[in-house]
């Protein structure tokens, strides 16, 4: 979408481009080939995507290799208890934390606060700021990338405490400003980031509104497709998100069924979706839950020993009603700006499996690498009784610099 601060103009482009399907390029400004590059070259500008960097970075250190028992991936509070009992039981356990420090969302949590001192009590080997990319050979092999390069680990046995990342639904209107992710306001709200006065709207379900209570934020309104905890405020149990309403390009309320419109100034949807991209990789099929929004789960036998813990197991309760109202001017993917209506016309088109629907759209294909529209994809496709299965999940799992990969010869 294009910068606002850039000006009016851009903003027009910008509104005009809203207009065109995601494959409008496709078959113009190919030619003549010559011009292709200044093609490019113009569009890139009009995006407002930022300049590429003048400067080569540096290169990620040496390759190392590695071994251990049991690899435990995610440093949250189930993966620090799964490493302690691995250690206690005489194993050889490392655990790897994509973030800098340990302790996950509880580190964001005040009702956590006893239980991560506890945790963090008894930690034992392992790497912090370190991603785990991907698997290889057979699910046997996991390529870490740390401050000090990229290391390949070999393993027996995995345990994946990956938790889970924020669901967002699509509905209208899902694009505005001040619609946030439950684990992005726990952060908020645990730095005190929140300006006081502004009246924060809840759409989750009973766990997550409960979670959301627990930071002590006060809340204009909650609302969900299930039951709630008890509230002070107005509260809407059973209730569908239809769309959200905006002025001055911010969110400003919300229509609910029922409950009408609500006003907010800061949305947060509390919903999640549990990592999935690792058990995938070992081997775990992928299957559609249907409420109360659409996620992704593993289901299968694994190639190799495995573990799932925390909320990389969650399972949503169920609910008889849907959590957001489909609508054709929802954002499917946020990333690539492809709304519902484009998806439904390419699968009319004859795009009907989520493979295809990424080369048609670029649905899937942005920074999130579909983690935030993968459940949105598949939910279209069962609508229109196509076949439901995510594309081969392949590292790298997240975005990784080639900076971070171009390492000088290993090291033992």
């Amino acid at each position: 979408m294009p910068r606002q601060t850039r000006g009016g103009w851009r903003r027009l482009v910008g509104r005009l481009s809203e207009r065109l399907p995601p494959w409008f390029y496709e078959h113009r400004l190919l030619w003549p080939r010559a011009l292709r590059q200044f093609y490019f070259e113009r569009l890139r500008r009009l995006s407002g995507a930022p300049d590429l960097p003048a400067n080569t970075a540096p290169t990620g250190g040496r390759w190392r290799e590695r071994r251990c028992e049991v690899l435990v991936v995610g440093g949250g509070l189930a993966g620090l208890a799964a490493a302690r009992a691995q250690r206690k039981a005489g194993r050889d356990v490392l655990l790897v934390e994509a973030e800098l420090n340990l302790g996950g969302r509880a580190r964001f949590q005040p009702a956590m606060k006893d239980a991560l001192a506890a945790a963090m009590s008894d930690v034992g080997p392992h790497l912090s700021a370190t991603l785990c990319a991907g698997l290889y050979e057979q699910g046997r092999q996991a390529l870490l990338i740390g401050p000090g390069g990229p290391t390949l680990l070999t393993f027996q046995e995995f345990v994946a405490a990956t938790g889970a990342y924020d669901r967002l639904p699509g509905f209208a209107g899902n694009d505005l400003p001040g619609i946030i992710g439950l684990r992005a306001f726990e952060r908020l709200a645990a730095g005190r980031s929140i300006p006081a006065g502004w009246r924060i709207g809840l759409f989750a379900d009973g766990e997550h509104a409960k979670a959301a209570r627990a930071t002590g934020a006060e809340f204009a309104w909650i609302a969900g497709p299930g039951e709630l905890p008890p509230a002070s405020g107005p509260c809407f149990p059973d209730a569908t998100l239809l769309a959200a309403e905006g002025r001055r390009q911010a969110v400003s309320a919300v229509l609910l069924d029922p409950g009408g419109r609500q006003e907010c100034d800061l949305l947060v949807i509390g919903f999640a979706q549990p990592g999935y991209e690792l058990q995938m990789q070992a081997g775990q099929r992928a299957s559609l839950s249907r409420s109360p929004a659409m996620v992704v789960l593993t289901e299968g036998d694994p190639i190799i020993p495995m573990t799932v813990v925390g909320e990389a197991s969650l399972k949503p309760a169920p609910s008889t009603r849907r959590a957001a109202a489909p609508s054709p001017l929802a954002f499917v993917c946020l990333c690539e700006d492809v709304r519902r209506r484009d998806v439904e016309t390419a699968i009319a088109d004859g795009f009907a499996d989520v493979e295809l629907l990424k080369r048609r759209t670029g649905a899937g294909t942005g920074p999130c690498q579909g983690k935030l529209c993968h459940g949105e994809m598949l939910a279209c496709l069962a609508e229109a009784g196509r076949p439901v299965a995510l594309p081969t999940l392949r590292p790298l799992l997240r975005p990784v610099s080639l900076a971070a990969l171009a390492a000088t010869e290993a090291v033992p």
